[in-house]
């Protein structure tokens, strides 16, 4: 019946499209209408009453240099999301290690390294798994990534089918993570590690070594807007010496706030160290790094600020004021093309990033 979705006794079974899969049994302080059983109820029957479809998140909210935006961006097919929902039992499970296995790429019979490097399984929906599931499925799954030099990331697990994986033989050890946006943060960060790491100092590529956060290296300012003027490189060098005239560096702690919503738009930022949060009502839409730029579009557009800006560590960074942006355009005016065009070009990749993210940043 419409509208409501009532639990069903113990030993019944849910029918979905002429399918016939068991029940999960109720957890305590499950709700019938926004518990376990609902979400197991609503989910498409794709292999037994789960479904595994492709995240539309394929980016997490990380703002990183020009450089790295790029690597990302060029090699964005290494990094593959899936949603996993509803109730993971033992009838699903073969059908489900078959679609694991096809959207990944990789084969038991085939020696060829995997096509994607991290595979994030978001499993916010996942009402629950059974032992025979994940020693039959998720397991399997997890170790032939791993032959395959690829690795398996979890987030959004619930306690109780974090418990059972951990129970039967998943190894969740830092492939775990809260939300989907800190496992593909945590995927970017070692794809990033692997795509410039020297060969003296490069790691396995099974290690899970590099998984921790990249190291928060300061970068010259004149370098960190370079990389957005590859053709014009020679220009800013000759005129790089006059930056400081126009920038300003200094310091904020964390928790110190940049700007808030409705404030005016008078400074642009370009982070030298540390990590810069972007909020919208309170959910965080970004998250600048070291040498990412922010507060651009809003100075470009003369709006008032659309989001808030605090600092989630420490920040050393570099500021831009309306007055130095008009001192020097009246000035300097070959400067003020080239900061204008790395300006524009970190806005196009915004654009670019917010369609991978789910929004526009």
């Amino acid at each position: 019946r419409r509208g409501r979705v009532a639990a069903p006794p113990r030993g019944a079974a849910w029918i979905f499209r002429g399918r016939v899969a068991a029940a999960p049994r109720p957890r305590r302080g499950d709700s019938v209408e926004t518990g376990a059983h609902l979400r197991y109820a609503s989910v498409s029957d794709e292999t037994g009453g789960v479904s595994c479809q492709r995240s539309k998140r394929t980016r997490s909210v990380a703002r990183r240099d020009f450089h790295h935006r790029m690597i990302l961006s060029e090699r964005s097919a290494e990094i593959l999301a899936l949603d996993i929902r509803g109730f993971v039992f033992f009838g699903a499970a073969a059908a489900l290690l078959a679609r694991l296995k096809r959207e990944a790429g990789v084969d038991d019979e085939d020696e060829a390294p995997s096509p994607v490097s991290w595979v994030v399984l978001d499993c916010s929906d996942c009402a629950g798994v059974d032992a025979t599931a994940v020693r039959a499925c998720f397991v399997p799954f997890q170790q032939l990534l791993l032959q395959k030099r690829a690795k398996l990331l979890f987030c959004g697990l619930r306690p109780h089918v974090r418990e059972s994986l951990e129970r039967h033989g998943a190894d969740l050890n830092r492939a775990c993570f809260k939300t989907a946006d800190a496992a593909l943060e945590a995927a970017e960060d070692a794809l990033l590690k692997r795509a410039t790491a020297g060969q003296p100092t490069q790691r396995p590529p099974d290690s899970f070594d590099e998984l921790r956060p990249l190291e928060n290296a300061a970068r010259p300012l004149e370098e960190i807007l370079g990389e957005y003027l590859e053709d014009e490189k020679r220009d800013l060098a000759a005129a790089a010496g006059d930056l400081g005239k126009y920038f300003s560096r200094h310091s904020i702690s964390q928790g110190d706030a940049l700007f808030a919503h409705g404030d005016e738009a008078k400074t642009i930022y370009v982070v030298h160290a540390g990590t810069v949060d972007l909020k919208q009502a309170g959910k965080r839409i970004a998250r600048v790094k070291r040498g990412g730029v922010l507060g651009e579009l809003c100075f470009l557009l003369r709006h008032r600020q659309s989001l808030d800006a605090a600092a989630a560590t420490h920040v050393d960074l570099w500021s831009l004021t309306r007055d130095s942006y008009d001192a020097m355009r009246r000035d300097q005016p070959v400067l003020h093309g080239l900061i204008q065009t790395a300006l524009l070009k970190s806005m196009a990749l915004q654009v670019s990033e917010g369609l991978s993210i789910g929004n526009w940043g």
